[in-house]
């Protein structure tokens, strides 16, 4: 009797080991295949996807204009509540924003207004490439510009701003104001494309953002090569 008892609770245990290792292989084959499968929609509606390290640092945001990202550099929004188009907007291993796909559209009094651009910012500042296209008023502009910008970072010039705002008088106003201006101007150096004068252009720039080589055909077919001073008078100019 006792042997039996002994030789039932033995093949118990084993039974109760055995089925305890199944479970185990049992629930880690299922978290690996959780971890590894991936899952398939074929249709989602969503306000906004954040594309992320595995450390949680956001390197792109897809979203609606209501749930756009902030434009942020060095950890700071630069403009709280600002809103801005849906698109994607990229952001850098630094969490700061390096440009972005935006695009928007509507109806004014003279027709529509409406924009898209994909363009790639500086080091902790702004655009400095830019693939666009405006419309307003019936005009049309669309083109690539590559954009020289000041070397300090955008968080420079905002406290600056701020400064500015907070100031009580006129003359702390102006002060800072000539540290705004001194702070750097955004000059455009090449722009290739449509102008808003309907001619196909390549304007090619000084560093102080003046033009000095023109190209252009304009929209009766007639060329023209332009070389301009620094002044802005054409000094040379080629035509067939």
């Amino acid at each position: 009797m006792r042997r039996t008892l002994r030789r039932e609770l033995r093949l118990l245990r084993a039974w109760v080991l055995a089925s305890a290792g199944g479970l185990i292989v049992l629930g880690a084959s299922w978290l690996t295949e959780a971890q590894t499968t991936r899952t398939r929609f074929e249709e989602i509606d969503v306000e906004r996807i954040n594309i992320v390290e595995s450390d949680g640092r956001v390197r792109l945001v897809i979203a609606n204009g209501e749930r756009q990202a902030d434009a942020t550099i060095g950890g700071r929004v630069l403009v709280p509540g600002r809103g801005r188009p849906a698109g994607m907007i990229f952001f850098n291993q630094q969490g700061d924003e390096v440009g972005g796909l935006i695009y928007s559209a509507r109806m004014g009094p003279n027709g529509p207004i409406a924009s898209g651009s994909l363009t790639f910012d500086q080091y902790q500042q702004d655009q400095t490439v830019a693939l666009q296209y405006v419309e307003q008023n019936g005009r049309r502009r669309a083109g690539l510009a590559v954009i020289d910008r000041p070397a300090a970072p955008l968080t420079e010039l905002a406290d600056l701003m701020a400064r500015r705002d907070a100031a009580t008088t006129d003359a702390d106003r102006a002060t800072i104001q000539g540290e705004i201006e001194a702070f750097g101007q955004t000059k455009q150096r090449m722009y290739v494309g449509k102008n808003l004068e309907g001619d196909a252009t390549l304007t090619l720039a000084d560093a102080a953002g003046r033009d000095r080589l023109v190209l252009s055909v304009d929209g009766a077919g007639a060329a023209r090569i332009r070389f301009l001073d620094d002044a802005g008078n054409v000094v040379r100019e080629i035509v067939p």
